[in-house]
């Protein structure tokens, strides 16, 4: 286990993930405050692979970093692999979640096409592929339709997006960690519209994101775009229009309370590879990869108890 205190932030790696939010920055702070040393971080080739904000508070405060080196056959594999470790950890389809499958997918098909990853359809024909997911399949979409669940076609849409996002950020890197975070809902036409805009229209559309951002922003609500005109029925008042659908009633335990019956099924898992598991026989490659996820969980575990103590804490 490496010691390092001068790891590379990639700027390729940095924009992969969303800046820290209060709570996360207080808990690393009161950490430091504490003495408390961090957990080692995964590096490649001495590029930082995660925890970035983390690593600089840790360095800065003059802690002795310790690394975890990881292996990939090229610096776009891991990038990819990155891409999916965040994704899959997303529950639900978001802006930033399509972003990152976008992105996964652009450096996965790359580094097949340099021979870098294998995909576990090449023993299928390419025609079998086209008919199987859709006419313009690439062999490296098939790992990633079945690991989302989604079609191929949507993938490549999220890859135009992921670019036009990516465009975006070199216009406004702020207007970007606010879609990707959620902040603000913008439409996939709206983000490739702004990427094509004037200076001045761009300008005038950040107005209009600013006074609009409770609502979503479409693209026929920025300069440059023609809403199309449908005319209306003379005989509308006659026509039965459909009784709008009721959505359930809000509850702000259900996420919680999904995940607190969740729990056990990864305690058991846990449980039965240590029970059926030989760790002395674990090859090095698998361990290192297990550690990281074992991480990525150690942190988050840790994020959400200090948020749900402070809840029970108030209660008391």
């Amino acid at each position: 286990m490496q010691q390092h205190n001068k790891l590379k932030i990639d700027p390729d790696v940095s924009i992969l993930f969303l800046p820290p939010d209060g709570s996360k920055q207080d808990l690393i702070r009161e950490n430091i405050r504490l003495g408390i040393p961090p957990a080692p971080f995964p590096v490649w080739h001495g590029i930082l692979m995660d925890r970035i904000y983390e690593y600089q508070e840790y360095s800065d405060a003059g802690f002795n970093i310790k690394t975890q080196s990881f292996s990939f056959r090229s610096k776009t594999v891991m990038l990819a692999s990155i891409c999916q470790l965040l994704a899959t950890d997303i529950p639900e389809m978001t802006q930033y979640k399509a972003y990152l499958i976008g992105k996964q997918y652009k450096y996965y098909k790359t580094a097949y096409d340099n021979g870098e990853i294998e995909s576990s359809g090449e023993h299928i024909s390419y025609a079998a592929l086209k008919k199987k997911y859709s006419k313009d399949i690439h062999p490296s979409t098939v790992d990633m339709v079945d690991i989302y669940g989604i079609a191929s076609a949507t993938i490549h849409d999220y890859a135009r997006y992921a670019s036009y996002i990516d465009e975006l950020r070199d216009r406004c890197a702020d207007l970007v960690i606010s879609i990707l975070s959620g902040r603000i809902t913008i439409s996939k036409k709206a983000v490739s519209q702004l990427c094509k805009m004037s200076e001045e229209d761009f300008k005038k559309s950040l107005k209009i994101i600013e006074r609009e951002k409770a609502n979503k922003i479409l693209a026929t609500m920025l300069p440059g775009c023609t809403p199309v005109k449908i005319d209306e029925s003379p005989h509308l008042d006659n026509k039965i229009i459909p009784e709008i659908k009721q959505m359930p009633e809000y509850d702000p335990d259900e996420y919680v309370s999904s995940l607190a019956l969740t729990i056990p099924s990864w305690s058991d898992t846990i449980r039965r590879v240590r029970e059926r598991s030989n760790m002395e026989d674990v090859s090095p490659a698998a361990a290192k990869k297990l550690m990281f996820q074992l991480g990525i969980l150690e942190r988050n575990i840790q994020i959400i108890r200090t948020e749900l103590e402070g809840i029970t804490e108030d209660a008391n």
